[in-house]
Parts: structure tokens; sequence; C-alpha cells
């Protein structure tokens, strides 16, 4: 009778190790700091977003970033997390960010390999680039996917080993608890206005932070899932007082034209938008989808 050895022996450990790590559960790595808190400096526009009930925001974003196959990220995915530059002569990539959830580094390292949108580079750490866009991903770790239109370089290390700290604790958290989160720490040139409103002088902002959350009632009413709505609050700072009030105008004349747009009544809303000193104060503004998807596109720069 003929004998056969066994020299697969290390062969099925291996399939033992990759079920196992098929099956695990991952996380972001990025607990302390978080992972946004080191997006957003000076020449920055930093967006984060939980991914929960919400999908059409979150396919959006994937869209704006070229990633692809959105449904199969969606189902992994906890938060995203993107840094736009605002000032359009700065250094380095204009878009890049994190997608944080339950992604094995050996799986995703595997699929990008035998995607043939992807070509594997090496610069000192291993990424892979799409030559039809030119944009770039990178698995670190287990728990998060970095991306970037250029320089993955650049960011690779700003975010695995020399992160700083730009978004300061007391507002993180808020952001953190938020559904999505805009923040700039002194964005350089930054017009939130974008090409929409014509002003007959440039309208510039130092410090932002704002939060959007889902509204699940409205003086007992349950908006409708074909259109939902979403309460703003934050707060916007600019350079002087005078830039100040003419953007608290400018903003209360906005809402007045997209509630005759939208066909909407909001009781009271001349209370969710205040001035204070520099800054405009925004409490529960009530907005639709559609804003949101426009603050988005603003804050990913695109068009």
């Amino acid at each position: 009778m003929r004998r056969y050895c066994m020299p697969h022996r290390h062969f099925a450990v291996t399939v033992a190790l990759v079920i196992l790590v098929a099956g695990c559960a991952h996380r972001t790595p990025y607990r302390d700091p978080l992972f946004f808190e080191t997006l957003g400096s000076d020449t920055e526009l930093m967006v984060t977003m939980r991914v929960d009930e919400d999908k059409g925001l979150i396919a959006y974003m994937l869209d704006a970033g070229q990633l692809g196959n959105a449904d199969y990220i969606i189902s992994r995915a906890e938060r995203i997390s993107v840094a736009a530059r605002t000032a359009p002569d700065g250094e380095g990539p204009s878009f890049y960010g994190g997608i944080e959830g339950n992604f094995s580094k050996l799986f995703m390292s595997l699929g990008l390999r035998a995607a043939s949108e992807w070509e594997r580079q090496r610069d000192g750490f291993v990424f892979y680039e799409s030559p039809a866009t030119g944009f770039e991903v990178a698995i670190p770790k287990s728990g998060i996917i970095l991306f970037s239109d250029s320089s993955m370089g650049d960011v690779y290390s700003r975010m695995t080993s020399e992160r700083v700290i730009y978004v300061p604790p007391e507002v993180s958290k808020q952001l953190e608890a938020a559904e999505i989160a805009f923040y700039a720490a002194h964005p350089d040139g930054m017009n939130l206005m974008g090409e929409r409103v014509s002003l007959p002088f440039a309208l510039y902002f130092d410090e932002l932070w704002v939060m959007v959350n889902r509204v699940t009632h409205v003086h007992g009413e349950t908006p409708g899932e074909e259109k939902p709505l979403y309460w703003i609050d934050g707060v916007i700072t600019l350079p002087e007082d005078v830039q100040a009030r003419v953007f608290d105008r400018v903003i209360r004349l906005l809402y007045q034209e997209y509630m005759i747009k939208q066909q909407m009544t909001v009781d009271d809303w001349r209370r969710t938008i205040a001035k204070r000193d520099h800054a405009v104060v925004f409490d529960k503004l009530l907005v639709y989808e559609d804003l949101i998807i426009d603050l988005v596109r603003i804050a990913a720069g695109v068009n």
C-alpha cells in the first residue's frame, strides 16, 4: 500500500490561521487620539461621518473619493473621515483621509493586489495606486484604510508616526457623538459660500466646528424616509465683528430662500441662528439632506 507523507501540515495550519483572521472582528487602531483628531490642520477642513443608519451620505462620500465598491465598504465601516485642503496653492494632497471599521489588513491587501484597477507601489511601505484616477490607498493596520489623491507617503507618515492633534479635546467629544461633523482651525482662505453666493467682497472664516444629526421627530411628526431632515449645530468664527454681522445676515437671507424653495415652514427659525461676538452660532437649524450633501461637496472640494 502506497503511503503518502503529509507535507501539507503547514498548509493546514496556514488555512486555520487564515480562517481565524477572517473570522476576527477588527476595530480601528486609533482610539487615543482618535483618527479624525489628527486631521484639520491650518489649511484643511475636516469632515467625519459615522456609518450607521444613513447610508446615502456615506455612499456619496465614497463616490466623491473615487473609492468604489461602496456597498462592501459601507457594510464593514464604522466611520469615514476626510481632510480637504482649503488653500488652492498649498502643497501635498488636496483630499485624503481614512475609513475605520472591520477591515482585515491581510484580506484587504489581497483584494487590492488581485484587482486590475490597482497597481502595487512601494515607498518604504506598500500602497496601491489607481492609474486611471491617480488615487492611492494604503492599509497600515487592520481596522483602517487610508486614502489620498496624491502624496500617500506624506499621508502615511502623518497618520502613523508623526501624529499631531488639531481638534481640541473639548470639541472632539461633541464631534465624535454627531452623525456628521466639520472642523477647521484657522483655515487659510476658505470660502464656505463656494460659488453659490455673489458678494462684493470675499468672506473668509476662522475656526469652525459644525455638527449634523438626523431628525427623528419634529413637533410630534416623524420625517419621511424619502426626504430626511437634519439638525445643524455649531459655531463659525470670523476674523472681525463686521464680517460676522454680514455672515449672519447672509445666512438668514439664504435660509429664508431655502425654506421657500423647499416649501417648508419652521417655527421660530430666527432663534436657531445667532451672532455672538465674532461668531455665528447655529442651534438646531433644520435642513433637508440636499443641503448636507452640498456642505460635504464644498468640504471635499468636489464640483
